[in-house]
C-alpha cells in the first residue's frame, strides 16, 4: 500500500503525470482512511494548478463525497462558504455518486452547487 507521504509528493509534483497517479492512490485510501484523504483534499483542491484541482475533484473528493457524505460533506461546504474559492471550483468538477446522489444529499449537493455558481457571477 504506498504511504500519504508519498501521495503527497506525487501530488506536489510538477509532474501532471505523477500528480494524477497520487490522486488515483489517494482515491484507493478512501475506505481506509478517509479523514487522512480529507486532508489532502483541503491541501491539494486549494492550489491554482487547474489539472491538480480536476484530479482531485475526480480522482478523490467525489469519491470521498460517495462514500462518507455525511462525515465530510459538512466539512467541505464550511470551507467553501467561508471563503475557500478554490476548493469550490474543484468541488463544481465533481459528480454525485453513491451516497451523494441519495434525495437528501443530492439536495444538500446542489444548495451548495447554487452558492458557489451565484457567487462566481457577482
Amino acid at each position: 500500500m504506498i504511504e500519504i507521504s508519498e501521495i503527497v509528493n506525487g501530488l506536489s509534483s510538477r509532474n501532471e503525470k505523477l500528480r494524477w497517479d497520487a490522486a488515483i492512490a489517494a482515491g484507493d485510501l478512501i475506505a481506509a482512511s478517509p479523514g487522512e484523504v480529507w486532508s489532502i483534499v483541503k491541501k491539494f483542491g486549494t492550489i491554482d494548478i487547474p489539472d491538480l484541482r480536476t484530479a482531485v475533484a475526480t480522482c478523490i473528493l467525489e469519491h470521498l463525497l460517495e462514500q462518507h457524505f455525511e462525515e465530510f460533506f459538512p466539512l467541505l461546504e464550511n470551507e467553501v462558504m467561508g471563503g475557500n474559492q478554490l476548493l469550490g471550483e474543484t468541488f463544481l468538477e465533481c459528480w454525485k455518486l453513491g451516497l451523494a446522489d441519495i434525495p437528501k444529499n443530492s439536495a444538500k449537493w446542489d444548495r451548495l452547487e447554487e452558492w458557489i455558481l451565484a457567487g462566481k457571477s457577482t
